[in-house]
């Protein structure tokens, strides 16, 4: 018993000695740290543990000492790295900054070192870390570090992982580079190495590298965006412990995949995305077994050949964005249709010009867990068999030629949390078991041809987040049983389909917070929806054509002082008080985009822009708005569009509209606007692409001023009271010129709007946007400008359109250059154009239509002449084939005869009426007597109906002509050459230009 004690106490003891004293680290190694943080940034209070009155630097955070002597052997600070929070303020507060102080290399027994994730804002890579010796993992990756990577690291030969990744997606401007890479064959017990992002290129030789400096041991090699060289094609490769190898990222543009990769029998996953690789992939990468992931993608890669023996054991496979154009869907997939047991988790195919249909043996592959096919030419219908994947958790066919209906065997897919079928030819009603689909977190169904009723039962989906199901075919009632339960939604789009909202219960309050609402051409009126009062997280609202007839409610900017994106225009909104709406939020208003035309708004707009610091794009045109354009409204320094073109806005502009710096579109186009045009103040330049100020009342001279604004590519006075000379420096604008190649769209707001315009060309008022960056327009018409035109217009070699026309000596120099016209009704084009149908039309096509025997004569005298020019060639040839006849198929006739019937074609080209006239068909013309006559058949009428039509007459000519060229071909095309033996042949028998056929 004794002993007993004895040998508990003993044990007591030292378990209180060993607590008391080994957890306790060593004095001057807590000094270390606490010199260590003195040079760090820590907003986040992260080292908070770090101070003298915590006395165990053990327990500080991100510290691990060993338990028997005390000793620091791990830091473990890395910083918040989460992707999903990578543009978020909140996680970068969350990184140390500042610089590594040396006193950290005086933790002699340091094993572990994680700095990853922070921000040290470009400082080095200190030298000292080469002198902990005990080091077997230390990553440094993602941190902002700079410079050249320290040859000093090769002295860690305890190392078995190195990281000093650079995050491929950082917008930070450090870089990372190696001057040499001999270091690493002192690490010769690595594990793992990532150099991703480490700028290498101009010290990496393969040969070397490969045989002499990577150790053999290696089992992941990660090189992503090194500007590496091409690779060498035959290599010999001592890394049989390979198992990951990323070389993602660089420009191999030279290379097909080398056939070396093949020999890394233990590979396990292989990244060569965005490399540019060409050609096909190399059957023997597809051979190795043990391989499971494996990543092609962004490379121009043609073909894959795989074979069920080895393909069964991939789990994840990604060539989106090659160029297998026009291989088919199921071929490609075939060898995984044979396993018995197929491991795929991942099929990844986006954008690689795949075609064919949806196989049903896809629902075969059980394990499927990620499908995204988008952006293919894959047609056909959803198979029934796709409700078999259990695992299936996104589906992703958006952009393809998919047809059909939905099958309502999708309903079982309950583990589904993204569907994506955007942009297809999807027809039909929508399955009722869309509710039944539980985890659906994203549903998007917009741009299709589904048709029908929202069903009731996507009300039943609980956890989904997004629904999109714009620009369909729906139609009916959509009540608040439809959102029932749909208590996590934030983004509802639903616009441009026909649905009416009708609610049982006006007091209805939804049982989500919408961040995004687009319900643009829904029937929601005539009221203001009450029950968007409580969606106070709204950041997007577009109630566009809603029938709403009522006024804005007094709790609009209380419920959505977080507005961003407003749109609800083309309602009526005639009761609505401006003052009220733009001034009764005294704080900054968040609003970046404003629609508010052909709303029916009246009233004077109020001086109060100054809270709309954050306004990009203002539109209200089509208004009914009186007074001046106001001072605040023209000082707003992010404003880049305002659009108040027909509204009854007067007085003076004011001055700084014109010296905006943010300004690209300016339309103020018929208002009813005094005074002269503002001049631009001052050499800045200035960014403003198009101004629009035609009918108005402007008078005075064109400002020489104007041309300062250099980056104007349309340029619009026209039906104005300018007088004076035209200036002589329109040459500034320097994509009129053709000094700056102009882009295709007008970004507005970061790029995340495109401008469009309502712009006059050739009296026709078209609108334009997906190609307002090409458009050039000079239009100074309508006006009273005096002297010569400028010899510098000649030099605007890229304008498009240009218009001087008007009252003074200049229009009528250029009204002889045939560019645009006056106003009102032009009598004598008129007057010529029924002179010239009567005479052109009638006078020589009227008898022949009347006279059966005129017609007759007529027709066989013009067969005479044709027929020797016609036939010349062959008659020269004196061939000896029976294959000088064109037998007509009926289509073929049928075609030429439609043509004939047609006398004048309504052209494109024309500002003036046209008139269509049908002739009737000619009779008692045989199908030989047609095909022959059918080049003057068809280009008679058309020619006459041109040349009676003065406007635009060689546009006129050259259409017809295009028509008459494409039947041609097609007759060439589809005829059959032979011989008959009747009607006009004979001549061609007894000539002996053809032979008789038996």
């Amino acid at each position: 018993m004794t002993s007993h004690t004895f040998r508990f106490s003993y044990l007591y003891v030292l378990t209180i000695f060993t607590f008391f004293h080994y957890s306790l680290c060593i004095e001057y190694e807590e000094t270390a740290l606490l010199e260590f943080k003195k040079d760090l940034i820590d907003d986040a209070y992260l080292l908070s543990s770090w101070n003298n009155s915590n006395g165990d630097c053990c327990k500080w955070y991100g510290i691990t000492c060993d338990n028997q002597t005390g000793r620091v052997t791990e830091i473990r600070l890395r910083g918040s790295d989460d992707m999903a929070d990578f543009d978020n303020q909140e996680a970068s507060v969350q990184k140390l900054g500042g610089k590594l102080n040396p006193s950290l290399g005086n933790l002699t027994s340091l094993e572990y070192l994680d700095l990853s994730s922070n921000d040290f804002g470009g400082n080095p890579i200190p030298t000292y870390i080469g002198s902990l010796r005990n080091l077997t993992y230390l990553n440094l990756s993602d941190s902002s570090f700079s410079g050249e990577i320290p040859t000093q690291l090769g002295s860690l030969s305890a190392l078995r992982v190195l990281s000093v990744r650079r995050n491929l997606y950082s917008d930070d401007q450090y870089e990372l580079r190696v001057e040499s890479l001999r270091w690493l064959s002192g690490v010769s017990r690595l594990r793992h190495l990532d150099l991703s992002g480490v700028q290498v290129g101009q010290v990496f030789d393969w040969s070397q590298v490969t045989r002499t400096l990577l150790p053999s041991s290696l089992e992941q090699l990660h090189l992503s965006n090194c500007g590496l060289p091409p690779i060498t094609p035959n290599l010999t490769i001592n890394l049989s412990s390979l198992s990951v190898l990323d070389l993602s990222f660089n420009n191999f543009s030279t290379n097909s995949i080398p056939s070396w990769i093949s020999s890394f029998r233990s590979l396990v996953s292989l990244n060569l995305a965005n490399c540019e690789f060409k050609g096909s992939v190399p059957p023997g990468l597809m051979n190795i077994n043990s391989l499971t992931t494996l990543d092609l993608s962004n490379n121009q890669l043609t073909s894959i050949q795989t074979t069920p023996e080895t393909i069964c054991n991939l789990r994840e496979i990604n060539l989106s964005w090659n160029k297998f154009d026009g291989k088919n869907l199921s071929e490609v997939l075939s060898s995984w249709f044979q396993c018995e047991s197929s491991k795929l988790e991942s099929l990844r195919f986006v954008g690689s010009g795949l075609s064919g249909n949806l196989p049903p043996q896809l629902g075969n592959l059980k394990n499927l867990v990620h499908i995204d096919l988008n952006k293919n030419s894959i047609s056909g219908s959803i198979p029934d068999s796709l409700g078999n994947l259990s695992s299936l958790q996104t589906l992703q066919l958006g952009f393809n030629s998919i047809s059909g209906t939905l099958p309502d065997s999708i309903g079982r897919l309950s583990t589904l949390v993204t569907m994506y079928l955007s942009s297809n030819w999807i027809s039909g009603p929508l399955p009722d078991s869309l509710g039944r689909l539980s985890s659906l977190v994203d549903l998007d169904l917009s741009y299709n041809e589904i048709n029908g009723t929202l069903p009731q039962s996507i009300g039943q989906l609980t956890n989904l987040i997004s629904l999109n199901i714009e620009r369909n075919f729906l139609r009916g009632v959509v009540t608040e049983d439809h959102f029932a339960n749909l208590t996590s939604l934030i983004t509802l789009r639903a616009s441009a389909n026909t649905l009416r909202f009708e609610l049982s219960d006006n007091n209805w309050e939804p049982p989500f917070q919408l961040q995004i609402l687009n319900l643009n051409s829904w029937s929601l009126g005539p009221n203001f929806p009450h029950w968007l009062q409580n969606q106070t997280d709204l950041s997007i609202l577009y109630l566009a054509s809603t029938g709403i007839s009522d006024d804005i409610p007094s709790w609009f900017w209380n419920s959505f002082s977080g507005l961003k994106y407003l749109n609800i225009s083309d309602n009526n909104l005639s009761s609505m008080s401006v003052d009220d709406f733009f001034c009764s939020n005294e704080e900054q208003n968040q609003v970046i985009y404003l629609n508010m035309g052909n709303a029916n708004i009246s009233g004077v707009l109020p001086d109060c822009f100054s809270t709309w610091e954050f306004l990009n794009i203002f539109s209200i045109q089509n208004n009914n708005l009186s007074g001046k354009l106001p001072i605040s409204l023209a000082n707003l320094s992010s404003l880049e569009s305002l659009n108040m073109r027909n509204n009854k806005l007067s007085g003076e502009l004011p001055v700084n509209l014109m010296n905006s710096k943010s300004l690209l579109i300016i339309d103020l186009t018929e208002n009813e606007f005094t005074g002269s045009i503002p001049i631009p103040i001052g050499d800045e330049a200035t960014t403003l692409r198009l101004l629009n100020l035609r009918s108005n009342r402007f008078n005075g001279e064109i400002p020489d001023e104007i041309c300062r604004l250099d980056s104007l590519q349309i340029l619009d006075l026209a039906d104005n009271n300018l007088s004076g000379r035209i200036p002589n420096c329109f040459n500034n604008f320097s994509v009129m010129a053709g000094k700056v190649d102009p882009s295709q769209v007008v970004g507005l707001a970061g790029d995340e709007f495109r401008g469009n315009a309502w712009l006059m060309m050739k009296g026709r008022v078209n609108g334009y946007g997906s190609i307002l960056g090409l458009v050039t327009i000079l239009d100074l018409s309508g006006n009273d400008l005096s002297g010569d035109i400028p010899i510098e217009i000649t030099q605007l070699v890229e304008l498009r359109s240009l218009n001087l026309s008007g009252e003074g000596d200049a229009g009528e120099e250029e009204e002889e250059e045939g560019e645009g016209g006056s106003d009102g009704p032009e009598w004598g084009l008129i007057t010529s154009i029924v002179v010239g149908f009567v005479v052109g039309f009638w006078v020589v096509v009227g008898p022949l239509i009347g006279s059966y025997s005129w017609r007759t004569k007529y027709f066989e005298f013009l067969y005479d002449i044709w027929c020797v020019v016609w036939h010349f060639p062959y008659l020269m040839g004196a061939t000896s084939t029976n294959s000088l006849m064109i037998k007509l198929q009926p289509k073929i006739y049928d075609h030429i005869m439609l043509t004939v019937r047609i006398s004048f074609i309504p052209s494109v080209c024309s500002q003036v009426p046209v008139i269509v006239i049908r002739l009737p068909e000619p009779r008692g013309l045989s199908v030989e007597t047609s095909t022959n006559n059918r080049r003057f058949l068809m280009v008679f009428p058309l020619l006459t109906a041109a040349l009676s039509t003065p406007p635009d007459i060689w546009c006129q000519i050259v259409a017809p002509f295009l028509i008459f060229s494409i039947i041609e071909l097609a007759i060439s095309v589809a005829s059959i050459v032979q011989v008959r033996e009747e009607g006009w042949t004979s001549g061609m028998r007894e000539s002996g230009s053809i032979d008789k056929k038996e």
